[in-house]
C-alpha cells in the first residue's frame, strides 16, 4: 500500500516491521525498587539490521531521496548514517508542512512544526528563517525577534538571507514602534541586498518616521531601477497612502491607472484617498469607475453605502450595503454602516441584528482602528433604550476600551502595510475581489493541499520516528527513543510494533510513568504476552499504582514461570493495598526460593510487624541488612522499629546509618528527630527537625504532580 501523491512509489506500510522480529539484546537493566536496587535481566529487542525491505530506486525530491537513503543505510547496519538521513527527512517534511499551514494563516500549527523541525536539524538558516517570516507575518512579535536575532548571529555568512533577517527584524521594530532601531535594520538590509522588498521597507520606515525626502529618493531610485509599471505605482501609492503624506498617493494611483486602465483594485484605493482628503465627490466617482471593472467587489460597495448614508440618502445607502453584504458575507464592514442607519432612522431591532453581526464576524478587533467600537457603543445606546441597564454597562466598557486601543495603534499603521503585500506582489497585479479589503482569509485550496501533504507524509514521518527510537534504543539513549516513538504515534497511533519499542525503551531507561501507556495498549492487543505484562506490571509497581500492577500481573500469576522480580512486586503491592496476610505469604515463599534478595526480606519484614511478629520482622531487617548493608531503608525499617519498641539505644544508630546513606530523605530525619528527642539530645532533635523542615519545604515546592492517574501509597 503505497501513500498517494507527492511520496507516491517510495514509501510502503509494511517497510518497517516491528521491533520483536529482529535481533534481541539481552541487557541488565539496574533499577530501584523502594529506594533499593535489584537487578533484572530483560530481553530487549531492537529493530536495527534488515529493517526495511527494497521499494526500488528512490526518484525526484529531497524528500524521497533522504528517506530512501535513511532505509539503504539502515539495512546496511549503518546506523548512525541512517539516524542522520532520517531527521533530514523528518526536517524538511515538517518544514515544508509548516510551511503550508503558515500560507492558511495556522500558527498553532505551524510553530510547533517548525520547532520540531529545528530541533531535528538545528544548523537549517533555511528552516529559521522560513519560522521567522511566519511567527512576524501571523502576529508573534516578540517569538519572531527572537528568531531573527538568533539568525542574525549564527548565519553572518549567508549574504542574502541574513539580508532577510535585518528585513524581518526591521519590520519587527517598525510594529513595535521602534522605528528608529527599524530603519537601521533595513539600512543594512537594503547595504546587503538592494532587492525591491528590502528598498521597499525602508521607505516605509522613512514614511513612518516622518523623513518624506528620504522616501521620496528611495522610490524614485526604485523606479530607475525596475522600471517604470502600474504594479510599482500601485506599491508606491499604497505606501504614501498609508503615511501622513496621502496627497503623494493621488498622483501614483493616477500614474497606474493611465498605464494599466483595468487593473483591479486601483480605483478603490483612489477613492478611498480621496475620501480621506475630504474629497468626496472625487471618491465617489473612482468607487463608480471600481464597479465596471469590478462588478463584485464588496467594499467598493460598502464606500459607495457610507457616502449615501453621509447625504442622508438612506434608502440609497442601504441598497449599497445589501450588495455589499451579499458579494462578502464574512465582511463585517458593511453591517457596522447598516447597523448606523437602522439606529439613526429608529429602528432599533434592525439595527441591533446588523451590529451583533458586525460584532460576530470581526475576529479581529483592531480592524479599521478598532471600528468595531462604533458597533459597541450603538448596542450600549440600545440596550439603554430597552432599560438593560447591565448589558448597556458591559458594551460601553467595551467600546471604551476599544477606543483606548485605537489612540495606541495609530502610531504602527505603517508596519501593517508590510503585511499587505505590496512590496512582495510588485511583479503580480492584484486580485479583483482581494486588493480592497486587507482581510486576510484562508485558501480553500491551500488549505485542501496542506490537508493532502500532511496525509502523504505521516505514515513515512511515523516510520521515520519509529526507526530513529529503535536505533536510540540500542545505544542506550532511552530518552530520546521514548521521544522518538511518542512522535511516531502522534502521526501513526496504529504503527505496528510501536507500543512495544515504546513500553520497552521506556522502562530500560527507568522512564516507568512513560512506559505505563504503551505498554497497556500492547497487553490490551496482546493478553497472553506474559513478558510484556511482567514489564508493565513493574512500571505501575515503579510509579506507585499498585492495584495496577495487582490487576495487570493477575492473569498470569501462578500460572507460568516468572522472574522473580515480578514475584516480589506482586506480592508487595498486595500489601500496599491492605491485602497483608496474603502478601506476606507469597513473601515468605518467595524468600525460601530466592533467599538471596535483601528486598524480599526487607518487606517480609515490614509485613511481619504490621501483623505483631515483632522478632521474626527484627530477623527479617537484620536479614536485608546484612544481604545489602548500603540499604538505607532497611536500617530505617529497623531503627523505626526499635523506637516503637522503646529501645532508642539500639535505634538511634540504625536511624543514623539510614541518615548518612540518604540524607537527603526527609522522614530519616524526622525519625532520627524522635530519637534524639527520647534520649533527651535536644540540639541533635532541633538540627535533624530543621533538616526535615527544609527538606520538606522544598518537596513540597518541586514535587510535580504523580504520573499514575490513582497512584496508592
Amino acid at each position: 500500500m503505497a501513500a498517494p501523491g507527492l511520496l507516491g512509489g517510495w514509501y510502503d506500510v509494511e517497510s518497517t516491521p516491528p521491533l520483536h522480529r529482529f535481533l534481541v539484546l539481552f541487557m541488565s537493566i539496574r533499577f530501584k525498587l523502594r529506594s533499593r536496587s535489584a537487578i533484572l535481566l530483560l530481553i530487549f529487542t531492537s529493530a536495527l539490521g534488515g529493517q526495511t525491505r527494497n521499494n526500488g530506486t528512490a526518484a525526484g525530491g529531497s524528500l524521497r531521496l533522504h528517506f530512501n537513503n535513511a532505509q539503504e543505510l539502515q539495512r546496511a547496519g549503518k546506523l548512525n548514517e541512517a539516524a542522520e538521513q532520517y531527521r533530514v527527512f523528518l526536517a524538511d517534511a515538517l518544514g515544508e508542512l509548516a510551511i503550508g499551514y503558515s500560507n492558511v494563516q495556522d500558527y498553532t500549527l505551524a510553530a510547533p512544526l517548525f520547532d520540531e523541525a529545528l530541533t531535528l536539524e538545528p544548523n537549517s538558516p533555511s528552516l529559521l528563517l522560513s519560522y521567522t517570516r511566519t511567527a512576524l507575518v501571523l502576529g508573534d512579535l516578540a517569538h519572531a525577534k527572537t528568531l531573527a536575532t538568533e539568525f542574525i548571529q549564527r548565519f553572518p555568512a549567508d549574504r542574502e538571507r541574513l539580508a532577510q533577517a535585518h528585513q524581518i527584524l526591521g519590520r519587527i521594530l517598525l510594529k513595535l514602534n521602534r522605528t528608529q532601531e527599524a530603519r537601521k535594520e533595513l539600512e543594512t538590509a537594503v547595504a546587503l541586498d538592494p532587492t525591491f522588498p528590502n528598498g521597499y521597507d525602508l521607505a516605509v520606515a522613512c514614511l513612518d518616521l516622518d523623513d518624506e525626502k528620504c522616501a521620496v529618493q528611495i522610490f524614485g531610485e526604485m523606479q530607475k531601477s525596475f522600471g517604470d509599471t502600474p504594479e510599482l505605482h500601485l506599491a508606491i501609492a499604497r505606501a504614501y497612502a498609508d503615511s501622513d503624506f496621502q496627497p503623494r498617493a493621488v498622483p501614483e494611483f493616477r500614474r497606474a491607472i493611465e498605464e494599466n486602465p483595468h487593473m483591479p483594485g486601483v480605483h478603490y484605493l483612489l477613492g478611498a484617498v480621496l475620501l480621506a482628503t475630504n474629497d468626496e465627490q472625487g471618491g465617489e466617482a473612482e468607487f463608480k469607475k471600481e464597479l465596471i471593472i469590478s462588478p463584485h467587489d464588496s467594499m467598493t460597495y460598502t464606500a459607495l453605502g457610507r457616502i449615501a448614508a453621509n447625504r442622508h440618502n438612506y434608502s440609497e445607502a442601504e441598497t449599497y450595503l445589501k450588495k455589499a453584504i451579499s458579494f462578502g458575507p464574512e465582511s463585517p464592514d458593511a453591517y457596522l454602516f447598516l447597523g448606523q442607519i437602522y439606529f439613526t432612522t429608529n429602528r432599533p431591532a434592525d439595527a441591533e441584528t446588523a451590529l451583533r453581526r458586525c460584532v460576530e464576524l470581526t475576529t479581529d478587533a483592531s480592524r479599521n482602528r478598532y471600528q468595531v467600537q462604533q458597533a459597541h457603543f450603538m448596542l450600549g445606546r440600545i440596550m439603554t433604550q430597552k432599560g438593560q441597564q447591565d448589558a448597556a454597562r458591559a458594551e460601553m466598557k467595551i467600546a471604551q476600551e476599544l477606543a483606548n486601543r485605537t489612540l495606541a495603534q495609530d502610531k504602527s499603521k505603517l508596519a501593517g502595510l508590510m503585511d499587505a503585500g505590496g512590496a512582495e506582489e510588485i511583479q503580480a497585479p492584484p486580485d479583483a475581489n482581494t486588493t480592497s479589503s486587507l482581510v486576510v482569509k484562508a485558501d480553500p485550496q491551500a488549505l485542501h493541499k496542506v490537508e493532502s501533504l500532511r496525509e502523504q507524509i505521516k505514515l513515512p514521518v511515523a516510520d521515520s520516528y519509529n526507526n530513529l527510537g529503535a536505533i536510540a534504543a540500542t545505544n542506550s539513549d532511552y530518552s530520546n527513543a521514548v521521544k522518538y516513538f511518542e512522535h511516531a504515534f502522534v502521526w501513526n497511533p496504529s504503527l505496528d510494533g510501536l507500543d512495544y519499542n515504546w513500553g520497552r525503551a521506556a522502562f530500560a531507561g527507568a522512564l516507568f510513568g512513560d512506559a505505563v501507556m504503551p505498554l497497556s495498549r500492547y497487553v490490551g492487543a496482546h493478553p497472553d504476552d506474559a513478558g510484556a505484562r511482567s514489564v508493565l506490571g513493574i512500571s505501575q509497581f515503579m510509579i506507585g499504582n499498585y492495584r495496577g500492577c495487582i490487576e495487570v500481573l493477575e492473569p498470569v500469576i501462578g500460572k507460568t514461570d516468572l522472574a522473580s522480580q515480578v514475584e516480589y512486586v506482586y506480592a508487595e503491592s498486595m500489601i500496599k493495598t491492605g491485602r497483608i496476610a496474603t502478601g506476606a505469604e507469597r513473601l515468605s515463599a518467595l524468600e525460601k526460593s530466592h533467599p538471596e534478595i535483601p528486598d524480599v526480606h526487607r518487606s517480609l519484614g515490614e509485613a511481619l510487624a504490621q501483623q505483631g511478629d515483632k522478632p521474626r520482622a527484627l530477623e527479617e531487617l537484620h536479614t536485608a541488612i546484612k544481604l545489602s548493608p548500603g540499604d538505607a531503608e532497611s536500617h530505617y525499617d529497623l531503627g523505626k522499629m526499635q523506637m516503637d519498641s522503646g529501645d532508642t539505644a539500639a535505634a538511634t544508630p540504625e536511624l543514623e546509618q539510614a541518615v548518612r546513606l540518604s540524607p537527603n530523605n526527609e522522614k530519616f530525619h524526622e525519625e532520627l528527630a524522635r530519637a534524639y528527642t527520647a534520649a533527651h539530645r535536644e540540639a541533635d532533635a532541633q538540627r535533624e527537625m530543621e533538616i526535615y523542615n527544609m527538606l520538606h519545604a522544598r518537596t513540597q515546592s518541586s514535587t510535580p504532580p504523580p504520573r499514575s492517574a490513582n497512584p496508592e501509597h
